[in-house]
């Protein structure tokens, strides 16, 4: 089992169709890490329990797309790149 997931949102997109959000899941932790251009490298938004994060995750499954860290790397070079 992977440690660690990296979901896209797929509603939020800029007009290259680029997430403008990404969140980061550890398997293990009651956080997930929201990446943005504003924060490349993450920012904590804590849960309660890894129960409350896993509905957290449910209620956007559907508005999320998993993606592989290659990819994930690909979106954080493209961010920097277009830093206003």
């Amino acid at each position: 089992m992977e440690n660690t997931l990296y979901f896209k949102d797929m509603i939020h997109c800029d007009q290259n169709n680029y997430p403008k959000k990404i969140y980061k899941v550890e398997y293990s932790k009651m956080l997930i890490e929201i990446l943005d251009s504003d924060h490349i490298q993450g920012r904590p938004f804590y849960f309660s329990s890894p129960h409350s994060r896993d509905d957290f995750i449910k209620q956007i499954k559907d508005h999320i797309l998993r993606i592989n860290y290659e990819e994930l790397e690909q979106i954080q070079h493209y961010w920097k790149k277009n830093i206003k």
